[in-house]
């Protein structure tokens, strides 16, 4: 199974005392008990640990570990501070794609500002209503950037996350699918 590790931060990681500047995807067993130490680049926020027990899902206010498929688990965190601790939720992390910018200008309420991210032929389709419904009852969004071809997963409120597409036209979003 795989291990992917998203951060809303610049880190690096210390996975079972080894470390890592990039943890997009890693071997590990749905058994294993993997700890992840993150070091924030930043010197306002604090170091922390997470543990993972093999493929079960984390939720904290720091780390939301889900198991997407069979063969991927996504590990996101958010950053500690000083005093209070972040929120992950909805928050695309740097340098996300497209796919995540439109996400979360969608579920911050600027579906306009979302819409504008369409192309023409795909806006001639639908409106914002309809391009707001689509995305309604998902609460995060995980892009697949371990592996190409614009691939993301969409996560309810129960933790259920379901595989999707999109593709682009003159760096437009031309079209969103859910997979097989």
């Amino acid at each position: 199974m795989e291990l992917h590790i998203q951060s809303e931060f610049d880190c690096v990681y210390s996975i079972n005392g080894e470390f890592y500047e990039r943890a997009d995807s890693l071997t590990m067993s749905e058994y294993d008990v993997v700890y992840v130490t993150v070091f924030p680049l930043k010197h306002t926020l604090l170091p922390y640990t997470v543990k993972l027990n093999g493929a079960e899902n984390v939720k904290t206010e720091l780390a939301h570990g889900l198991r997407l498929s069979p063969d991927h688990y996504l590990l996101t965190l958010a950053p500690r501070y000083v005093i209070v601790y972040g929120n992950a939720s909805n928050v695309a992390p740097p340098q996300s794609g497209r796919i995540s910018r439109l996400f979360s200008l969608i579920k911050s309420g600027d579906v306009g500002a979302a819409y504008a991210m369409l192309s023409a032929d795909l806006r001639a389709e639908i409106d914002k209503n309809t391009l707001a419904d689509f995305f309604s009852e998902y609460e995060k969004i995980a892009e697949c950037n371990w592996e190409s071809g614009g691939k993301f997963y969409l996560i309810d409120k129960n933790g259920a996350a379901k595989l999707h597409s999109y593709s682009l036209k003159d760096e437009f979003i031309d079209d969103i699918s859910e997979c097989d």
